[in-house]
């Protein structure tokens, strides 16, 4: 059997990786600021609807501001939610199945783009943050199958935890999704497209996790707001 060849996982220099990550921070917060800016401008669209929506026009409007939702929801970082909430608030328990199948959307939509990333090209990243073994895992990964990748960690990662997480990894990605605070580590839709690109996660089995991940707050939404719980929205 002949040997495998040896990664090459030797980082750059800081003077060559800090201009690159330089860029990506600038990306980053750039992306942040104009989607507040959207969210500001889809919230205006909201609080500006009708007590209901008939008319071709503002049904157009409604159409609109689900797409802009879900769009927003899919970037990492972005706390779309605001306009979920605002939606929730202005028109009551109508709008719960829309909210919810456009988040579903959304988070789908990042969950799958993950996919399409190679991971390799995490390997770049992980060097010019000079974590060589996090590449090196990364290379060992890359030919890798679902299932043989969650081995691997296994291997990889401390035995302690390794096991337990990789084997509830799905109850834990509907967590993450639910937690407080998870917009510090790039809120649903950067969870979802790592989930994406780790490559341990199966679309078959994901995508129905994220629908029951998210369904808790548009359905209570929906009773409160049709049981007279919440007197101050609209039923």
């Amino acid at each position: 059997m002949s040997a495998r060849p040896e990664i090459d996982t030797t980082p750059p220099t800081w003077g060559e990786s800090l201009p690159r990550l330089a860029v990506k921070l600038v990306v980053l917060i750039a992306i942040v600021f104009l989607s507040h800016f959207v969210i500001d401008f889809a919230l205006s669209w909201a609080e500006s609807l009708p007590a209901r929506a008939e008319a071709r026009a503002e049904r157009l409007i409604l159409l609109g501001i689900f797409i802009t939702y879900a769009l927003l929801i899919a970037l990492p970082f972005v706390p779309g939610i605001e306009i979920a909430i605002a939606l929730l608030v202005l028109r009551g328990p109508e709008f719960a199945l829309p909210i919810y199948l456009a988040t579903m959307g959304g988070l789908s939509l990042a969950f799958l783009a993950g996919r399409l990333v190679p991971i390799h090209s995490l390997k770049r990243f992980f060097l010019d943050l000079h974590l060589v073994k996090a590449a090196a895992l990364v290379d060992r990964l890359g030919p890798m199958g679902p299932a043989q990748r969650v081995r691997e960690l296994q291997r990889s990662l401390p035995r302690k935890h390794a096991r337990f997480a990789l084997r509830y990894r799905y109850v834990g990605l509907a967590l993450l999704i639910n937690m407080p605070g998870s917009g510090l580590i790039g809120g649903g839709g950067g969870i979802c497209l790592m989930a994406g690109m780790s490559g341990v996660f199966t679309p078959r089995i994901a995508l129905p996790t994220i629908a029951i991940a998210i369904l808790p707050f548009p359905l209570f939404m929906w009773f409160a707001g049709n049981s007279g719980l919440m007197p101050w929205l609209p039923a």
